[in-house]
Formats: C-alpha cells, sequence, structure tokens
C-alpha cells in the first residue's frame, strides 16, 4: 500500500455555495453537498461498495464486523462540523452518486510533522467514472483542508490499484511512503 500526499494551495471556500469547476468535456450533472443524517444509509451504502472493492485486491481491506459503528461515529463527527463527509448527487433525480469523507489526522507528538488532513474514502458510483466527479470531490477536499489550516492530504491506496494511483497522481498526489508488511504463518 502507498500512500500518496499532495499540499493543498487552494483558497477556502464555502463548500455549500461556490462550485469546483467541472472539466469543459461534460456538462455537470450532479451537486455536491455536506452530507446530512438522511444520507447516513446511502454514505454506508456506497462504503459498503468502496470496501468490497479494496477488499478484492487486498483481503486486509475486508471491514469489520463492527465497522458501521465506527462509520456512524465518523459521519457523527462530520455532521457536527468536526470533518468533512461530502455527498454528490445527480442533479435530476437527487440519487447519491458518491462521496468523500475526511479528517484532520493527528499522529504521535514524537513526529515533528504530525498534523494533516487525510482522505478517509473517496468513492464514485461506476457509471458516474470519468465525468470529472472524482477530481471535484477530491478537490473540494483540499479546499476544506486548506479552509481549516491544513497544506497536506494525504490518503491510502492499495498498491495493485493502478487506476486509483494513476489518477491521484494526476491529481498532484505523489508516493511518500510504502507499507512493507510480511504475513506470519
Amino acid at each position: 500500500m502507498m500512500i500518496p500526499s499532495a499540499p493543498c494551495t487552494s483558497a477556502a471556500t464555502d463548500l455549500r455555495s461556490a462550485p469546483h469547476p467541472a472539466p469543459a468535456r461534460l456538462a455537470q450533472d450532479w451537486r455536491i453537498r455536506r452530507a446530512h443524517t438522511t444520507d447516513v444509509a446511502a454514505l454506508k451504502e456506497m462504503f459498503r461498495k468502496l470496501h468490497a472493492f479494496n477488499a478484492a485486491l487486498d483481503s486486509h481491506f475486508m471491514l469489520s464486523e463492527e465497522w458501521e459503528s465506527h462509520f456512524d461515529a465518523a459521519i457523527q463527527q462530520a455532521l457536527r462540523g468536526e470533518s468533512l463527509c461530502l455527498i454528490a448527487c445527480e442533479t435530476t433525480t437527487g440519487q447519491p452518486v458518491g462521496f468523500a469523507l475526511g479528517a484532520v489526522h493527528r499522529d504521535s507528538g514524537m513526529w515533528r510533522y504530525r498534523e494533516w488532513v487525510e482522505v478517509e474514502a473517496l468513492y464514485v458510483e461506476e457509471r458516474w467514472r470519468g465525468r470529472g466527479l472524482a477530481e471535484t470531490l477530491l478537490g473540494r477536499a483540499c479546499e476544506w483542508a486548506d479552509s481549516v489550516g491544513q497544506t497536506i492530504v494525504q490518503l491510502y491506496v492499495t498498491a495493485s490499484n493502478e487506476r486509483a494511483i494513476r489518477f491521484y497522481r494526476h491529481e498532484g498526489f505523489d508516493e511518500t511512503q510504502a507499507i512493507m508488511r510480511k504475513t506470519l504463518a
């Protein structure tokens, strides 16, 4: 697994009102907003899909039996404004088509550089991929990072997820660390 990171230099904006430009090649047919309590079921379903895909690449990404309670806690933090959860919905139907989850990560005081925003999840429904939605969600996460005084955004990506690695590199992320794993018996 690689840990890419990218500096965020975009200006802070109000995520509810400032549109992040969609690529010129396609008209924007989604709306991104902060998640509401009524979105939790849809967010859980998309998170489940994301991790089913990740677990197919590496079984160590299988969700635990208690994943929903941890996910609920993360969503509650976002609903209180302590972290970020964005949901993208199709403009005509209102159906959820993607989301981003991010939080300020604080590492041990042993390290000089111990605080950054971590994108904990980024997901776009398959039929919506290639339309600029992932770029927009990631851009909004970077804008939020900047607005909370963080200049670094990091995320985890499975080493065998070549499409995601290409995407994150295209978005300005660089590999900064590799996690090595040895399975004992």
